[in-house]
This record gives structure tokens, C-alpha cells and sequence, in this order.
């Protein structure tokens, strides 16, 4: 009775009347000073892990939902039998640009041994020449002396036969051979002086290096085999040039294709920190093949929400504006920035997520929130908390406000006048 008395006071269904009418305002409060969208889930891009090569899983592969804590390497994959055919070739390659190297090398010592031996026979055949130039110079000059001292006679017995002739005591048929004999001799002297001259030109040129002999070149056989040995040498040494340096850089690409099938022996990727393992697409111990999907790793530090707010909201959503996010399930509220905002229209987003993103249905778009890096949960037992429904709000401003009120007033004005009109209507008829 005592209870059913105090329901019926007045002052208590009042109480509750206003509790009720507080309650309810308190409840809808947030949709008017916040634009709110209860359709939102937690989502993060994935980076997909796929086989280099051929091979075979590790038996230590990554399980579904574990947390890659550092960016240490992890032994994925082992190869089975690494193809070592370019290794190959470029070894026989490098073994062959070393033989022509060392070929060319030997070539030229036997040059440089051959061109000495020239180089004798050449300073040889000049100390011969010279000394037979100028022996052949001292028997010109000789004979030219003794000539020039026979013309002296001759000149001498000219002139006593012409004496004698003209006193009577000799015909002027010896006086004549007299004379031709002394001619005779004067032509020997200008030859052997011709010759001396002519000697002296040949010793000066062989000294030089230069044969003017008749039948000799300028140079002698031993010195035109020198000059086709310099042109030889000077291909063998750009050969022998250019073979060491294909050498060189095939020493190198050797190494490196070494180094390349050693990694191939063992695929250890350095996986990022921060990351959930997904989902795996083989099983520890399996073969896989080149270019095969084996992890999905989804980023823990940067996940997001995505929204379907109407289409009117577009112009009253920018990139960077604040945002409440709340999970479904907890009492805690995050701040987040917004990122992205797609229109109805748009076309759908091609990166790899963890959760599917929906189209926006009609009149209607998809806002992006990122959540901050310190909210993120990192076990391994919820993915981070990826697919988990949201709510999120977008503070609405005064502008707002005074546009919904004035929507209200234009409403209530027009309700009032419609009334009006009904009722002025019904009184006509």
C-alpha cells in the first residue's frame, strides 16, 4: 500500500515523467551535437609476403594471428635447387677473358724479347754500314791525294813536252799524248773527289739511321720488323686492356650471382615490426612456387575506421577533421583525424585490406578515420582489433546548429500555415 501510494503521488510521476524526459534527451543529446555513424569497422592495410623462388615453407613459418614484435629476418622459404646456369656462364666467361688476357700478356713479353733482338741487329747492321762508309771515304780521299800528286806530274811533263816541241826536240805527237794523259788524270781526280763527297753524304746518313745506299731502304729488314712489331704490340696491349677489365667486371658479377643464390638458398625477408600475421596462405613445410602468396600481414599502427555518413554531409566533412572513435564493447573513446572521404560515385578502393570496405550505397559516403598509433591493440588473440564494428562521431558546429534550427522554424511556420489554410478552407465549404 505504502508503495502503490507513493507511485500514485503526484509528485512522483512527475519525478519519473522527468527522468524519463531527461533520460531520453541525455540519449539523444550525442545526434544533435554530433553527426554519428554506427555503421563503422576497424580495418588496416596488408602487406602481402610471396615467394622469390621456388622452394620449400620453413617449419618455423609465422602461425595465424602471430605479432611480428622486431625487424629481425625469419627463414621463410629454403631452396630445393637453385638454378646456377647464369653462374655458370659467367665463370666460363671469366676463364676465357683470363686465358685471351694472359695469351696477350705472353704475346707481348715475346715482343718485347723479339724487339730487343731487332734492336741489336739493327745497331748491328749500323756499325757495319758506318765502318764500310767510311773505310770506302778514306780509300776516296787516298785515292784522291795520290791523283791530285799524279796531275802534278802530268801538269810537269805537259809543259817540258810543250818545250820541247817548240825547240824541236820532240813531235807534236807526244806532246799531244802528253796532254791526254794529263787529262785522263784530271777526270780520275774529279771522280774520286765526286766519290769522297758522295761518301761523306752516305756516312752522315747512316750515322742518322737512314741507308741511302743503292738497294737499301731508309731503314734496314730489322727495323721495318721492329716498326710492324709496334703496331702488333700496341693491338695486343689495347686487347690485353680491355681483357682484364671484362675481367674485372666479371669477377664482380660473379660474386654478386654468388651472393644472389646464397640468399636464394634461404629467403629470410626482414618483416616489419608491428605487424599481425593475417593469414597464411600454405602450410609450414610445403612447396611453393615462384611468385606464390605464403603471409597477409596486417599493420597494427595504422588502422582505421571506415564510415557511411549521407551524401549531405559532404561538404561538412574535411580531410584532417577531428573524430571520436568508440568500439563496439568498450567504454573508451579515441581521437582520430580523418583521412579520406569517398563519394557514392567513387570507384572502389583497389588496395589490400584486412576487412572488406562495401561500396557506399546510394546517397551515401565512406569516411576514413585513422586511429592513433597508441590505441592499438597489439595481441595476438584479437588481429589488433581489425574488424571490429565502431562508432564514431563528427562534432557538429554552430553553423549547424543554426541551420538545423532554422530548418525547424521554416517547418513549424509552414505547418502553421498549412493548418491555417486547411482550416480556412473547411470553413468555405
Amino acid at each position: 500500500m505504502g508503495a502503490e501510494y507513493s507511485v500514485r503521488k503526484r509528485s512522483v510521476r512527475l519525478g519519473l515523467a522527468l527522468f524519463f524526459v531527461v533520460a531520453a534527451g541525455w540519449a539523444f543529446l550525442p545526434y544533435v551535437t554530433h553527426r554519428v555513424g554506427a555503421s563503422a569497422f576497424v580495418n588496416s592495410a596488408i602487406v602481402r609476403v610471396t615467394a622469390p623462388f621456388a622452394g620449400r615453407l620453413s617449419p618455423t613459418l609465422p602461425r595465424q594471428g602471430d605479432v611480428i614484435d622486431g625487424s629481425t629476418p625469419l627463414n621463410l622459404i629454403e631452396a630445393l635447387s637453385p638454378d646456377r646456369r647464369h653462374l655458370l656462364d659467367l665463370q666460363l666467361q671469366y676463364a676465357l677473358a683470363k686465358q685471351r688476357s694472359e695469351l696477350a700478356q705472353r704475346q707481348l713479353q715475346e715482343i718485347a724479347a723479339f724487339d730487343a733482338q731487332l734492336v741489336g741487329r739493327t745497331d748491328a747492321y749500323q756499325a757495319a754500314v758506318v765502318d764500310q762508309i767510311r773505310h770506302e771515304t778514306l780509300e776516296a780521299e787516298a785515292e784522291h791525294t795520290g791523283c791530285l800528286e799524279e796531275l802534278k806530274q802530268r801538269n810537269e811533263i805537259g809543259l817540258r813536252m810543250d818545250t820541247l816541241t817548240d825547240s824541236g826536240l820532240a813531235s807534236p805527237i807526244r806532246s799531244a799524248e802528253a796532254h791526254a794523259i794529263r787529262q785522263a788524270a784530271s777526270t780520275r781526280c774529279a771522280v774520286a773527289a765526286a766519290r769522297s763527297a758522295r761518301l761523306t753524304v752516305e756516312l752522315h746518313a747512316a750515322q742518322n739511321g737512314v741507308f741511302v745506299r743503292g738497294g737499301v731502304s731508309d731503314v734496314p729488314y730489322s727495323q721495318q720488323q721492329r716498326d710492324q712489331l709496334l703496331l702488333r704490340r700496341q693491338t695486343l696491349e689495347a686487347q690485353a686492356l680491355e681483357e682484364s677489365a671484362r675481367s674485372s667486371q666479371l669477377a664482380a658479377d660473379i660474386s654478386a650471382e654468388t651472393e644472389r643464390i646464397a640468399q636464394l638458398d634461404h629467403y629470410r625477408p626482414a618483416l616489419p615490426a608491428g605487424y599481425v600475421v593475417w593469414s597464411t596462405a600454405a602450410s609450414p613445410g610445403s612447396a611453393v612456387t615462384e611468385g606464390q602468396t605464403i603471409l597477409d600481414l596486417a599493420d597494427c599502427k595504422h588502422r582505421f575506421v571506415a564510415v557511411e555518413l549521407p551524401e549531405r554531409d559532404f561538404e561538412q566533412i574535411k580531410i584532417g577533421d577531428a573524430a571520436e572513435v568508440r568500439l563496439v564493447g568498450s567504454n573508451e573513446w579515441s581521437s582520430g583525424q580523418v583521412q579520406q572521404v569517398r563519394g557514392s560515385a567513387a570507384r572502389t578502393d583497389d588496395r589490400l585490406f584486412a576487412a572488406k570496405i562495401p561500396s557506399p550505397g546510394p546517397a551515401t559516403i565512406t569516411v576514413e578515420v585513422s586511429l592513433p598509433a597508441d590505441a592499438a591493440q597489439s595481441g595476438g588473440s584479437n588481429f589488433c582489433g581489425i574488424g571490429r564494428l565502431a562508432e564514431v562521431r563528427f562534432r557538429r558546429s554552430w553553423f549547424d546548429f543554426a541551420r538545423v534550427a532554422a530548418a525547424g522554424w521554416h517547418w513549424l511556420i509552414h505547418s502553421r500555415d498549412a493548418q491555417i489554410a486547411s482550416t480556412v478552407q473547411a470553413g468555405r465549404s
